[in-house]
């Protein structure tokens, strides 16, 4: 991509606004005189609704009901849109870079996903409630244009969500119809030849309002940090309401997505990125692929309904259901390690071997999930009761086919070598299956409120694999295939419990023990399927929410466990066989703070100590070592302040720093990434404040990593990942 692609952008937009502000009824009239304002129906907050800051005051992820932050014995985080706009944040990783105890950026700035660990687990992404489930390379990646809000739900949650890692979750809350018209345009360009337009529009489609619309849309074209590697990306989001009556609403969400990326996971050798090499540290912009064959293009569409229904003060019902498929086709090069001779030294440390690999992924997932609320009183014992049912269906297919092209300098790369491409060799079909059946009573007396809860899951996980490769002729055969089946069934029961106590002064002190479970591929040397690995959490916090102040801090404090992880089998005679006596642990304190206060300042502060180990393990040099991808220190703060009046009205200036500690990217914590500091930055005015025609507009420019700092995220089992460069945005955006 060219930079010259976004010339003339923004004096078009700003001529186009002057031209729709000169026109009558386009603005109402100002006036300097004192006015008399209108009576304005303040509703309270809803929790899939837009805070318009950074302060949220309610949230369904710790309960699926409409839940106070401050009632929700639960450590949960809570970025606005508002938040990650501001930030110009152009992904998931970037919206949640400010969320304590949650690594972001984990692979560098990839093209292909978002990924994330939390307390020293993986955490899976949900939108609206519901898994985003795919098949290995084929995942549903959300762009954060179309979401209201990121809630990040940190602690076992099996007991509402099934089957899931220990660390938590990461729910995506996606933009619906509003009541109020509301429109907005937008033009963005910056570092690497970013180019970027979007929309959206919402409002009412007729008079009584029980007809609403939206309809979000983007589209950019982008290179990248690393040579060869575009990031291109076409999105489409029409959403629908019908509210027949105030007890009643249906809303239908739906989504189309298509990316033509390339190959920014550059798996990088450890000397060269983190340690010295003879030949010096290498380019953030090294591409050891291949051009011309290295890509990434995913299709993703999806479509589905939120429906509630009141039947009365005690009764509601509601059922969520999405249909959603994606399409991935990612043929990469990989870097193997370098060249050694006979005894296993390198010849130059320079020169690398390399894998190419064709991997062709598609899978459709349908995920529904009924529950019904009661909420009634026993004496002066108030109730929150949720009964529900939820199922989720994932069809995979996944193709694959290697190859071996010629090896590579890395410091002076000749590409196009001639080399066989990868066929497809193997077929995976394969069908998961999860039915949960889970309940939930929130009891409040008086000042103490109580969260119980209890789930039974039934999961199942089948598949079939086909082989072309012919062992004999050491060729693809695809008349001559060789078929392999497997099936494991799992059930699991999880509880939950939490205690709050609401002090007058908005002091919540809180306790909450939790429970996870996640099935474990594989069977013992006996044929024994694994049994799922299991998590247990204790956590105690306190939360304040000021009287009278727009904040929210929340302190807490946990230990996290986690049983029957696979490790090897020590019998000599089962080599290549695995058992389940491993075991981890993660403990550690997190605070944040998010304040929106009167003189114009919004603020959102993290920090999180943990202290994580493998407990448990049958090889010698994990013991006792630090988990993966887990810093035992990450801190953030980030300031944005708009001056409210005055000559300087309407100008605002941003700034956060982002602390993250070293982690290591394997168990025997054998390499390293070095800790890092990164300085964002922005700037943005109301162009309203200039000129009255121009009422709507404002104009930004965001920089991350603002001094360049070259880092690496992390680094394991020989691949290395630089993180992202400076990023500049400058964005023009309208609303009326």
């Amino acid at each position: 991509m060219s930079l010259t692609k976004a010339h003339g952008g923004a004096p078009a937009v700003a001529a186009t606004l002057l031209f729709l502000h000169s026109q009558p009824g386009a603005y109402a009239a100002e006036s300097d005189s004192d006015t008399t304002l209108p009576t304005v129906e303040v509703k309270a907050q809803s929790a899939t609704e837009a805070d318009h800051g950074y302060v949220a005051k309610r949230s369904t992820a710790g309960s699926k009901t409409d839940t106070p932050l401050l009632e929700t014995p639960q450590a949960i985080s809570v970025i606005d849109n508002a938040e990650f706009t501001a930030r110009a944040a152009q992904n998931i990783t970037q919206a949640v870079a400010y969320t304590p105890g949650l690594l972001t950026g984990m692979f560098g700035p990839s093209t292909r996903d978002d990924y994330f660990n939390l307390r020293g687990f993986d955490a899976p992404q949900y939108l609206d409630g519901t898994r985003l489930a795919g098949a290995n390379y084929a995942n549903l990646r959300i762009d954060p244009y179309g979401l209201e809000r990121i809630e990040v739900l940190r602690g076992p949650a099996s007991v509402l969500y099934g089957q899931n890692p220990p660390g938590g979750l990461i729910n995506m809350v996606s933009k619906r119809p509003t009541a109020q018209p509301f429109h907005e345009l937008q033009m963005l360009g910056g570092s690497f030849g970013r180019v970027q337009g979007a929309l959206d529009f919402s409002g009412p489609l007729d008079e009584q309002g029980k007809f609403l619309y939206r309809l979000t849309a983007l589209g950019r074209g982008s290179d990248s940090q690393v040579d060869f590697s575009k990031d291109d990306r076409y999105f489409v989001a029409p959403s629908f309401t019908w509210q027949p009556d105030a007890s009643t609403s249906l809303t239908f969400l739906s989504h189309y997505q298509k990316d033509d990326a390339g190959n920014t996971m550059q798996f990088l050798p450890y000397q060269g990125s983190v340690v010295g090499n003879p030949d010096g540290r290498l380019p953030t912009s090294t591409f050891l692929g291949e051009p011309g064959f290295d890509h990434y293009q995913r299709e993703q569409f999806a479509v589905g309904y939120a429906f509630e229904h009141r039947f009365n003060r005690h009764w509601a019902v509601r059922q969520n259901l999405r249909y959603a498929d994606v399409k991935s086709d990612y043929p990469v090069t990989f870097a193997l390690g370098f060249v050694t001779d006979n005894d296993g030294v390198p010849v130059d440390y320079r020169t690398v071997s390399r894998l190419a690999g064709l991997y062709r992924d598609q899978a459709g997932t349908f995920t529904l999930d009924n529950h019904a609320q009661a909420d009634f009183d026993t004496g002066n014992v108030l109730h929150k009761a949720l009964l529900g049912l939820d199922f989720r269906q994932i069809n995979g297919d996944r193709q694959r086919g290697f190859g071996f092209p010629s090896d590579l300098d890395m410091y002076s790369p000749v590409y196009g070598q001639p080399f066989a491409a990868p066929q497809i060799e193997t077929l995976v079909n394969q069908q998961q299956d999860q039915i949960g059946l889970y309940g939930q009573d929130q009891i409040k007396w008086k000042q103490w409120i109580a969260t119980i809860g209890v789930r039974y899951d039934w999961a199942s996980n089948a598949s079939l694999r086909t082989d072309y490769y012919d062992a004999d002729t050491d060729s693809i055969d695809y008349a001559k295939p060789s078929y392999s089946s497997s099936r494991q069934d799992d059930a699991e029961f999880t509880y939950r419990t939490g205690l709050s106590y609401l002090f007058d002064s908005g002091v919540a002190p809180y306790f909450n023990y939790s429970e996870s479970f996640e099935p474990a591929a594989g069977t013992t040397f006996a044929g024994t399927p694994f049994k799922p690995t299991t998590g247990q959490q204790y956590e105690i916090g306190v939360k304040y929410q000021p009287p009278g102040v727009n904040a929210l801090i929340t302190l807490a404090a946990f230990e996290l466990t986690q049983q029957n992880v696979v490790t090897p089998d020590p019998d000599p005679a089962h080599v290549g066989y695995s058992i389940q006596t491993g075991a981890a642990r993660s403990r550690g304190i997190e605070l944040e703070g998010k304040a929106r206060l009167e003189m114009g300042l919004d603020v959102t502060a993290a920090l999180a100590l943990i202290e994580s180990q493998v407990t448990k393990t049958n090889e010698a040099n994990q013991l006792g070592k630090q988990l993966t991808y887990t810093p035992e220190t990450q801190g953030s703060l980030w300031l944005d302040y708009t001056q409210p009046s005055g000559a300087l009205a309407g100008l605002g200036l941003g700034g956060g720093v982002r602390y993250t500690g070293s982690n290591y990217g394997d168990l025997s914590n054998s390499q390293k990434a070095p800790s890092y500091t990164l300085i964002d930055a922005s700037v943005h005015y109301e162009l309203g404040k200039l000129d009255r025609r121009l009422r709507g507009a404002r104009l930004g420019v965001n920089i991350t990593n603002l001094f360049d700092r070259e880092y690496v995220t992390t680094c394991g089992e020989g691949s290395c990942y630089f993180g992202d460069r400076r990023n500049v945005l400058a964005s023009l955006r309208y609303n009326w």
